[in-house]
């Protein structure tokens, strides 16, 4: 059996006594006796042993000695109350009375008397406060009103920096409180491990570093931005990180098969990535509170050589002739009859309501006037993608690998995933034109002997109106309505909407319009007796300036059409959307869509956006998530049309056309000479045959000549007798 020998010689003393210098001595020490006698200690302590009371010392003194063992620490005890020395609890109770007793002495106050229940020996001790009495309140308390930065009627200091006036210079936008460490979040199921997810996230915030330094450093616009405004959208060191660590985490969550793919694809973006790009995410990412460029460049003046009523005069040729063509791409030249308004009432009675959402495409029943239970809409919630199907770029090499499925920009994920975002209700629209007609009727512009005049005085030549569309229970419905003239661009109407159902969704992404403008709105018979001063030309209502609202969009078409007559040119950008919202069938049109078709052709069209940006140097619609502004989009809209009449005109002009006054002084549109005109384009002089070009013998079909464009060259077979010529139709 094997033991340790350590404790065999415990009990014998050691022979070196105190002078052994051994660190572990197998022999036996005696404990350390403190320099003191008995009574010393007692005087000290004042305190006596149960050892001393019972007369044992010696024995036990004895007992330690002989066997080498420490003895056991005895309990003490007190021959009185007061000798027990303060517990803790005591001391700390002591030690807040006496920093409540400070307290009030530096206040001036009266001290408070001592309680009874502290002792005499605790009163007169001066202990001092602990050092946790000394230190703040943790967490700090809130600041007051005086201490921020912005005043108290405004707590928003991003919708304060871009509500100021041109003349203060714009505030400092002021970042979030909360700071995170550029440390990817934590996930239950992460698809990568921690640190090849950092190395990403590291990728991604050097980019955007990167930009947010060019955009602090520019010194010409972007987007619109002039370089003094473009400094409230640079963030801070916070922001970038939190920005950077919700695109990374956003991608793991959505696209954890492929995130590994997904996340290098978005890094190579950012890498290529220039500011104005930039500039919308940063706006995407501040969302409704993001500021907006209201100090925007100067635009160039736009010539086109003409008055105004040449202006007028050369439009009128692009009319739309025949808007019946159009009716499969959603034109309504004729109102529906009222049995086909019925039909259509009838036959959404007869489906119980059940529609398709027009976001998520799901089926669900609709309720006008909400049911029992006090609900719209049935199959909730609505889970849809909030941006539209985009396609990748085509590579050469996709013969071989394979094209690419379209996605999701809003998330990056392949058509027909789950939506991204979610609503509380679903939303349908239609476009049946009975079924427009059974919630609202059409109706043709009257004809108005006496037109309402513009703010100067004036009879209005042409309209260009654009409307800002929410939806409701019943439908897809007007909610903002504006209308300036052309080619002046001066107001006439801009108004707010109240819709015929109950507002389900505003669309505020596209429309602008969000429930606060309601709110603030001002009903337009009071806005119309005390109107306020105009605002500024970049003014959206987004602003401070309310609104004025009528109560019907019935209300509003009759106001539209005070300023219309028949004859009226009316402009506007896929304007069969804008008249189908308003249930207007107006006979006289200029569809910016058509004048600037699509190479593909319709249902094709360029967005108002992007031809702005080609044709007039000019952004619009930049607010982001704030939406659009339908007073901005209605003047690109008829400046638009202005390019076209000053190419136009300058193209006419070398062939000969002119402008002549008439007996009323009007400026006239007047064809050239018929021998300088159409020599070489195909009339004979010397033939008679003025049979009509469909096989009848009416003279008001209408003849394309080669080298002129659509509309000038619409010359009818009764001008061409008029003028003393003959045209020979070949192959009639």
């Amino acid at each position: 059996m094997v033991f340790t020998p350590t404790n065999l010689f415990k009990g014998i003393v050691c022979p070196q006594s105190d002078k052994c210098t051994l660190t572990s001595c197998i022999f036996g020490h005696p404990p350390q006796q403190p320099e003191r006698t008995n009574e010393a200690a007692s005087n000290v302590s004042g305190v006596t042993t149960t050892r001393e009371t019972n007369g044992s010392a010696q024995s036990t003194s004895s007992s330690t000695k002989t066997n080498g063992i420490a003895a056991k620490r005895s309990r003490p005890t007190y021959q009185t109350i007061a000798e027990k020395p303060p517990s803790r609890a005591e001391k700390i109770k002591a030690d807040l009375e006496a920093a409540r007793l400070r307290k009030a002495a530096d206040a001036g106050s009266k001290p408070v008397q001592t309680p009874t229940t502290v002792t005499a020996r605790q009163a007169n001790a001066e202990h001092e406060p602990p050092s946790s009495l000394l230190r703040e309140v943790s967490p700090p308390p809130r600041p007051t009103a005086r201490t921020l930065a912005e005043p108290p009627s405004n707590t928003n200091p991003r919708k304060r920096s871009h509500e100021g006036t041109e003349d203060d210079p714009p505030a400092k936008r002021i970042a979030s409180a909360k700071t995170e460490s550029l440390n990817p979040r934590m996930l239950a199921n992460a698809p990568e491990s921690h640190a090849r997810r950092a190395v990403y996230l590291q990728h991604i915030h050097k980019d955007m570093v990167r930009l947010n330094a060019e955009v602090s450093k520019a010194t010409t616009a972007i987007s619109g931005w002039e370089p003094e405004r473009m400094r409230l959208l640079v963030l801070d060191d916070s922001e970038l990180i939190k920005l950077a660590l919700d695109e990374e985490e956003k991608i793991a969550r959505e696209h954890p098969k492929v995130y590994g793919n997904v996340i290098k694809n978005r890094i190579v973006a950012y890498h290529k990535m220039k500011p104005q790009p930039w500039l919308e995410i940063v706006l995407v990412s501040l969302g409704k509170d993001a500021p907006s460029p209201i100090a925007k460049l100067p635009t160039k003046a736009l010539e086109t050589g003409l008055t105004p009523a040449q202006e007028s005069e050369v439009a009128t040729q692009f009319l739309l002739a025949d808007q019946k063509s159009l009716n499969a791409y959603g034109y309504i030249p004729e109102p529906p009859t009222i049995e086909q308004a019925e039909e259509a009432a009838k036959a959404v009675e007869t489906s119980r309501h059940y529609e398709e959402c027009d976001r998520c495409g799901s089926r669900f029943q609709m309720f006008p006037d909400r049911n029992e239970e006090g609900i719209l809409a049935t199959n909730g919630p609505c889970k849809f993608h909030p941006m539209r199907k985009a396609f990748p770029t085509r590579s050469k090499i996709e013969n071989y690998t394979g094209g690419k499925d379209p996605f999701h920009p809003c998330c990056n994920d392949t058509v027909g995933s789950p939506g991204c975002t979610e609503r509380e209700d679903h939303i349908f629209k239609t476009d049946s034109p009975a079924r427009l007609a059974a919630v609202l009727p059409f109706t043709t512009t009257p004809e108005n002997p006496s037109p309402a005049r513009d703010k100067r005085g004036a009879v209005v030549k042409a309209v260009t109106f654009d409307c800002e569309m929410g939806y409701t229970s019943r439908g897809f419905e007007m909610v903002r309505l504006t209308a300036v003239t052309w080619p002046e661009g001066g107001d006439l109407l801009d108004i707010l909407v109240r819709p015929l159902g109950t507002i389900i969704d505003l669309n505020s992404r596209f429309s602008g319009v969000w429930p606060e403008h309601f709110t603030k709105a001002i009903p337009y018979e009071t806005w119309l007796a005390n109107p306020p001063p105009a605002p500024a030309p970049t003014q959206t209502p987004s602003g401070s300036t309310p609104l004025p609202i009528v109560d019907s969009p019935q209300k509003a078409r009759e106001l539209l059409c005070s300023f219309l007559t028949p004859t009226t040119p009316l402009i506007g950008h896929a304007i069969e959307n804008d008249l189908n919202v308003t249930r207007l069938c107006h006979p006289t049109v200029i569809d910016t869509m058509l004048l600037y078709p699509h190479p593909r052709g319709l249902p094709f069209r360029f967005g108002l956006k992007m031809l702005t940006k080609k044709y007039l140097q000019r952004d619009i619609q930049t607010g982001g998530d704030r939406g659009h502004d339908s007073l901005e989009d209605a003047i690109s809209t008829g400046d638009l049309v202005r390019v076209k009449v000053g190419l136009e005109w300058k193209r006419v002009k070398g062939l000969g056309w002119a402008f002549e006054n008439d007996e009323h002084g009007e400026s006239r549109l007047v064809r050239p000479p018929a021998v300088n005109a159409y020599t070489g384009l195909g009339v004979d002089a010397g033939t008679k045959n003025l049979a009509g070009l469909d096989g009848t013998d009416d003279d008001d079909d209408v003849v394309a000549l080669p080298g002129f464009a659509s509309g000038m060259g619409g010359i009818t077979v009764a001008d061409i007798a008029n003028m003393g010529l003959t045209i020979n139709v070949v192959g009639s």
